[in-house]
């Protein structure tokens, strides 16, 4: 596919996902919109037993053999290489202060942190956060859409599955690598960066994946972490806040034990 025709294909995406957005059931913001559960139940029990038989053993053995600190430099020049990305959806969200940090996050980990192979920014109190394309149309005003669960890649919507297309075809270092004219250099940068991104949530998805309920658990999880990353950590409180629950029931708790004298 061409650039031109990708493009032609996002606008007409970009046209359906409106449409999606206004199909979605608004009058309840907090509901998870989930009419294909069947087929994602279908599609997260495949990924279930793909990572069982063949991701995490692989994953596993990447971690024995090789020592932490290289797989944490590996890690760092991973995320490094996604921060040309952010900024181009900094700038797209008009978020330009944070767009000049990632910049300037980008510039010192490429050079003082060894092709980013270090955190230098870290130590220099320039806090690390990402942006992506579905997150910029959620700033847009774009609805979640449906929740999709996507083969081999787990948990999505209509928003971000778009704004994932995007990154494939328009991301600044996919391009730039593309110039080089070097087969499978892109190929291979992918499958480093999904192995570092599994590798250091390790533990985390082995439970959440082993879990009884793990299908909503994914999909609550899923849907709790774009919040927020979207509102840029500091999503909203939602009426339903399971905390919220929990403090109410303990100070009820703590009530009736004062009613009781105890």
């Amino acid at each position: 596919m061409s650039k031109t025709q990708f493009m032609r294909s996002l606008a007409a995406a970009s046209l359906l996902l409106t449409a999606a957005c206004a199909s979605t059931n608004q009058n309840n913001p907090d509901e998870i919109h989930d009419p294909l559960e069947d087929i994602n139940r279908a599609t997260h029990s495949f990924n279930q037993g793909v990572d069982k038989v063949l991701i995490r053993p692989f994953t596993a053995g990447y971690r024995a053999i090789l020592p932490e600190a290289p797989r944490q430099g590996i890690a760092n020049a991973m995320r490094n290489l996604r921060e040309p990305w952010t900024f181009v959806n900094d700038i797209l969200q008009f978020k330009f202060l944070r767009a000049g940090k990632t910049l300037g996050r980008f510039v010192i980990n490429s050079t003082f942190g060894v092709g980013g192979l270090l955190k230098a920014s870290d130590s220099m109190g320039i806090e690390h956060h990402s942006e992506d394309l579905g997150q910029t149309f959620a700033v847009w005003g774009f609805g979640e859409s449906p929740f999709i669960v996507l083969p081999f890649l787990g948990p999505s919507n209509g928003r971000d599955t778009i704004g994932l297309g995007a990154y494939i075809f328009l991301d600044p270092v996919t391009l730039g690598i593309n110039e080089l004219e070097v087969k499978g250099l892109n190929l291979t940068r992918t499958g480093v960066d999904a192995l570092t991104l599994r590798e250091r949530n390790f533990e985390t998805i082995n439970g959440a994946l082993d879990d009884p309920d793990s299908y909503e658990l994914m999909r609550s999880a899923y849907r709790q972490y774009r919040r927020f990353e979207i509102f840029d950590g500091n999503p909203p409180q939602e009426d339903d806040d399971i905390f919220d629950d929990l403090e109410e029931d303990s100070e009820f708790e703590t009530s009736e034990e004062n009613a009781s004298g105890k």
